[in-house]
């Protein structure tokens, strides 16, 4: 731990721990397996990102959001750190040579999606990698009582045993008790090596507005032209919502651009970065936003429909005041909005 102490400093640039974090890399550095439950904006990444450092080998990171894979190498690597990721919007000459210096052993972390590990080449690479650690992102997929329920995760336990993997790291924002039971289960963890946080955050004043449908966007123009102006995400449940939502707030002044998985690659990624960029930005999104982006700074969080379950709520909030200040989180309540979930 002196050590990690002394990379926590050194090289991530923090003078100590968030809560949970020195239990969780205490379990890693002990070899233990270890599942930690922290809320979104917590230092679940620090958890494996640090012990890696430390480690003979490879540190696999699992993830479904290229996001955030992106994102992270973007940072390990302005730090230093030998870093890579291995996803479907590489080029061929790109994989190769990620798959290079994976041989090599070069690399201490190589981010991947769960997806990848139906790939036979891929797989006999590891198995001729030495693997220090899998550290699995959003591991309440591998639950059928989840909200996020993905087939893909059942089997990375047993690709974790056949790579010789020396332990194996969980982490997600959400579990409930029956969740998180599934996923010491799955992966075999310790119920002792459990480590969890709790949610709540006294930075976020949390507020919820039962409302007609025909005063929805009135209210919602009264609440961002009365606040500070600040980077705020609005979450709606439909791509056609998304795009009305952000033309309304666009054409009353205010700087608003959609959001949704059905826009173009290219198109997505350039709102993406605007908003990263942005100290006034409003981005009207569906969930298809918020997976994996770091921005510590957004000020507001507004749900203009229904989120789809408490769980994700919790997510959704969650991407705001990472960086400790005041952030206000209201959503406003439609029955209008129950229909459509249902469906």
């Amino acid at each position: 731990m002196e050590r990690a102490k002394k990379l926590l400093t050194e090289t991530f640039g923090f003078d100590q721990f968030l809560p949970g974090q020195a239990e969780v890399i205490e379990h890693l550095l002990a070899g233990r397996s270890a599942l930690a439950i922290f809320p979104t904006g917590g230092g679940k990444s620090l958890c494996y990102q640090l012990p890696a450092l430390t480690f003979d080998g490879v540190t696999i990171v699992i993830s479904p959001l290229i996001a955030l894979m992106r994102e992270q190498i973007d940072v390990l690597k302005s730090r230093g750190i030998a870093a890579a990721r291995l996803d479907s919007t590489l080029s061929a000459d790109e994989t190769r040579e990620v798959m290079s210096a994976l041989r090599s052993g070069t690399l201490r972390l190589l981010y991947v999606a769960p997806e990848r590990f139906s790939n036979e080449r891929f797989l006999q690479a590891l198995l001729h990698t030495p693997v220090s650690m899998f550290a699995i992102d959003e591991a309440h997929c591998i639950s059928e009582w989840g909200h996020n329920f993905r087939p893909d995760y059942l089997k990375l336990a047993r690709f974790a045993r056949a790579c010789r993997a020396q332990r194996l790291f969980a982490l997600t924002a959400t579990a409930t008790p029956k969740v998180a039971a599934d996923i010491c289960a799955g992966f075999g963890i310790d119920r002792r090596c459990m480590v969890r946080t709790g949610f709540y955050r006294p930075n976020l004043t949390v507020l919820t507005t039962p409302i007609a449908p025909e005063y929805r966007d009135r209210t919602l123009l009264e609440r961002l032209k009365a606040q500070p102006a600040g980077p705020t995400i609005v979450y709606v449940t439909l791509q056609k919502t998304s795009e009305q939502v952000a033309g309304r707030l666009a054409t009353a002044g205010l700087p608003a651009r959609a959001y949704h998985a059905g826009m173009k690659d290219d198109h997505r990624a350039e709102v993406q970065d605007w908003f990263m960029g942005s100290t006034d930005g409003i981005v009207v999104a569906t969930i298809a936003f918020g997976m994996g982006i770091d921005k510590s700074d957004i000020r507001y969080v507004y749900h203009y429909n229904l989120p789809k379950s408490l769980e994700n709520f919790s997510q959704e909030i969650g991407r705001s005041g990472r960086d400790g200040g005041t952030s206000i989180c209201e959503m406003l309540v439609c029955p209008d909005d129950v229909c459509t979930l249902e469906n």
